[in-house]
């Protein structure tokens, strides 16, 4: 795939706005520092995210998805891929009766604002937390004695065929800075 076709195949999938050229990732990340994307992607629907990466994985295409760049240490050389933030554009979070739903790319700060304006409790720990759900999630973020173990109930991921599957709490095994989630490539 040529580079003209690689940027119209995205474009496709994303549409106008959503797509960047050699895009410097210092402006995405919180640290202020990376070198350009060779393509910078902010879908705003899931089922675009999921076209994208096996657009990527079918092509040989190197790809990284970012929530809100939190944390991240890029090289000034920059990433000779496509980079996926979702942290723009899928960050929903709804309240409904004593649950919250969030997509991947809530922040961490968003979810804790929802959970006191409803009066629920148990994510007080995340408050603090500079990052997106999905980053969390991976890593079973964790603060002040609670971590992401303790408040999620399931969550809705891509496998590495690029279906979405509900995985419980148990599935996802939460452990200490650690889940399923890379080791299964989701």
């Amino acid at each position: 795939m040529s580079v003209n076709e690689l940027y119209r195949a995205l474009y496709e999938i994303v549409g106008e706005g959503k797509i960047l050229e050699n895009e410097p990732l210092s402006k995405h990340t919180t640290f202020r520092i990376g070198g350009p994307a060779r393509y910078f992607l902010t879908p705003d629907r899931e089922e675009a995210l999921k076209e994208v990466i096996l657009m990527c994985k079918d092509n040989n295409i190197d790809f990284y998805v970012i929530g809100n760049g939190s944390n991240l240490l890029v090289s000034d050389k920059g990433y000779d891929g496509v980079v996926i933030k979702i942290g723009e554009n899928l960050r929903e979070i709804r309240c409904e009766e004593d649950k919250i739903y969030a997509t991947a790319g809530a922040t961490l700060a968003g979810i804790a604002q929802t959970a006191l304006k409803n009066s629920l409790t148990g994510f007080e720990f995340a408050a603090g937390i500079p990052g997106t759900l999905g980053g969390a999630l991976v890593m079973n973020a964790g603060a002040y004695g609670g971590e992401m173990k303790q408040v999620v109930e399931s969550a809705k991921l891509l496998d590495s065929e690029g279906n979405f599957v509900v995985l419980s709490n148990e599935e996802l095994e939460l452990g200490y800075r650690t889940s399923i989630i890379p080791k299964k490539g989701y």
